[in-house]
């Protein structure tokens, strides 16, 4: 089985799950979006940092090969 049809899976049972939580779920509708969009921003302010930290990581990485690769060519 390919990473894609995986990750696809994977999106298509979380959706379902969103879905069926939603059309069970005890509490009214605007309590639940309320909840929702809490719950989506922290998320998304949590993934920007992660995403943040580990671009500065690459970078980081990045930098350190660039300066080893230009060592290596010095030498030569």
């Amino acid at each position: 089985m390919k990473n894609s049809d995986v990750f696809g899976y994977t999106l298509l049972i979380f959706g379902l799950g969103v879905v069926t939580g939603l059309l069970v779920a005890p509490r009214r509708g605007e309590e639940t979006r309320k909840i929702l969009i809490e719950n989506i921003e922290e998320y998304r302010d949590k993934a920007c940092r992660s995403v943040r930290g580990k671009t500065a990581e690459i970078k980081k990485n990045a930098e350190k090969f660039e300066e080893s690769l230009k060592k290596d060519l010095e030498e030569v």
